[in-house]
């Protein structure tokens, strides 16, 4: 549960903006201030399974948002890299750390 909600909340980081309001509010009440599914029924007036299903459909969208744009991944696969490049630096592998930051702001 716990991968999942950090997945949720950098997904939420990057793609957030292209979400309905409504899409947003319930994100962050649930995964950022972590209400349960009732509390956030209770406070809006609605059952739990319309909060369930609304949530559903904004975490398809970010996940949708993610398939076909992919910033996701490329953010954790440029970390990657920097971390090689750090890890050859802090070995004196200059040139090989250079080729990859070369990469990365090629990109």
């Amino acid at each position: 549960m716990l991968e999942r909600t950090l997945r949720i909340a950098q997904l939420y980081d990057i793609y957030g903006p292209l979400l309905t309001e409504r899409q947003r509010e319930l994100i962050e009440l649930h995964y950022l201030q972590d209400l349960s599914l009732g509390e956030i029924a209770d406070q809006n007036g609605v059952t739990r399974q319309a909060v369930h299903d609304q949530l559903a459909r904004a975490e398809r969208a970010l996940e949708s948002y993610e398939e076909r744009l992919g910033l996701l991944a490329r953010r954790a696969a440029a970390r990657e890299r920097l971390q090689e490049a750090r890890d050859l630096l802090l070995r004196g592998e200059l040139a090989r750390a250079a080729a990859i930051l070369a990469g990365l702001i090629d990109e």
